[in-house]
């Protein structure tokens, strides 16, 4: 590659794509789920809410000399966020396969599958629209790095099959302090660091039948212990499968996550979460019965945090790019110690774009 040269006329230039997405929802739950406010009064939320959610790529490549493709992706939020930048990275691809430099996710969370939806989804939405009153995961996927800086390996596809590996040296977007020459702190107590994810999928037709499978696994070594109470952190690992297939218009389609969670030192023993769902699509058309659960125990008491939560979804493509949605959800909650449990109903209606 350091021997290459693209021709002038192979220099990369930008293109900008991306989505936007806007939905009014309606949501009925219970008052205990808003908790009291200053004078001991049970909140009260207005029902009524308007969401919007949308990012602008700025996406290049070139192919070099040699073969070599060259390529940059960066992601700008279209809404105000903490992270206005989102995945920014690099990527470098040939027929050994693909690698990627940067701030994107990895290798786990991007060849994974889950279960199909046609609304807004219920594994790590967009759009959340119930008010969440335990620590219930809302989303199955590992992500235990989310875009940090890493470097992240994918095999060509082979059969069906391909592999993935990323590592991350520093759970931090910057990828450690650049006031350090940018060298990464590891004795940080209770921090982890050196997260290694795995990644495998499998995607066939056979007869007019469409398979995808599949797993990962991700660990984050811990930095450093509590000296004062040995024990209190340790690693974080997590492993999770999927699977998808499609026939005659339906896909059907579920995923299963479960993270060791202990080693965070925060008395949760392990996030487990998994959604079923079938989709049918004919023409413009797509409806889909989805569920989920997610659970959270507790190392002390053994009990946990649950939430179940059932969508029934439809969207019409008017045109290539702008899709309308519609979305109906059902949620329940059971918190560990309470007595009750909180339920809650709501719909939503919107559009969404890509260009």
């Amino acid at each position: 590659a350091g021997a290459a040269s693209a021709a002038e006329d192979g220099k990369i230039k930008l293109s900008v794509g991306g989505y936007y997405e806007n939905f009014v929802s309606y949501v009925s739950q219970d008052n205990d789920a808003a908790g009291l406010n200053a004078n001991g009064d049970l909140n009260d939320y207005n029902p009524v809410n308007v969401r919007q959610e949308g990012e602008i790529h700025f996406k290049g490549s070139t192919t070099l000399d040699n073969g070599l493709q060259v390529g940059f992706d960066a992601q700008l939020e279209a809404i105000s966020q903490a992270d206005q930048m989102d995945e920014t990275y690099m990527w470098l691809s040939g027929n050994w396969g693909r690698v990627n430099l940067g701030a994107e996710n990895s290798a786990a969370y991007l060849m994974a599958y889950s279960a199909p939806s046609a609304g807004l989804g219920l594994n790590s939405p967009n759009f959340f629209i119930f008010q969440t009153t335990n620590s219930a995961p809302t989303a199955g996927y590992l992500n235990l790095p989310s875009d940090a800086n890493k470097i992240t390996y994918f095999t060509p596809r082979m059969a069906g099959f391909q592999l993935g590996a990323s590592f991350t040296p520093n759970i931090d977007n910057r990828g450690g302090d650049r006031q350090t020459l940018g060298l990464n702190t590891n004795n940080n107590v209770g921090a982890h660091d050196n997260v290694v994810s795995l990644g495998a999928n499998y995607s066939q037709t056979f007869n007019a039948v469409d398979i995808a499978l599949s797993a990962g696994y991700e660990n984050a070594a811990l930095q450093a212990d509590d000296s004062t109470a040995p024990g209190r952190y340790d690693d974080v690992s997590g492993w999770a499968v999927g699977a998808n297939v499609g026939f005659a218009g339906f896909t059907v389609g579920g995923s299963y996550s479960d993270t060791d969670v202990e080693g965070f030192g925060a008395g949760n023993k392990s996030l487990v979460y998994y959604d079923v769902g079938v989709q049918y699509g004919t023409g413009p058309w797509n409806v889909s019965l989805t569920y989920a659960r997610g659970e959270n125990e507790f190392v002390a008491s053994g009990d946990e945090d649950k939430r179940d939560t059932y969508e029934l979804g439809a969207s019409y493509k008017l045109s290539p790019g702008i899709t309308v949605v519609g979305s109906g959800q059902y949620m329940k909650e059971e918190t560990a110690g309470a007595s009750t449990d909180i339920k809650g109903w709501g719909v939503a209606l919107g559009t969404k774009l890509s260009f």
